[in-house]
């Protein structure tokens, strides 16, 4: 999936300072395990109150990441089809 260069770059900060974990996952435990989905969770709602208007966070507005993904579907279905060239 494409991302935008500033990420890129985000990401290579990442991998250079933590490096992966030994299954190659991108974030892991300290421990080096799987991050538990209740850590993904806690972390998100901070994020969105960083991230939003209070009104918006207060809202049930991307409450879960995986509303994003929905999001962006919903996004590419509602834009017009770009013409191929």
């Amino acid at each position: 999936m494409p991302i935008p260069p500033h990420l890129v770059a985000v990401l290579r900060e990442h991998l250079a300072t933590f490096g992966t974990a030994d299954d190659r996952q991108l974030f892991f435990s300290e421990k080096g395990s799987v991050v538990p989905s209740s850590t993904y969770y806690r972390v998100w709602q901070e994020a969105r109150l960083l991230a939003l208007p209070l009104a918006v966070a207060a809202s049930p507005l991307a409450s879960r990441p995986y509303d994003l993904r929905r999001c962006r579907r919903a996004q590419r279905r509602c834009r017009p089809h770009r013409q191929q060239r």
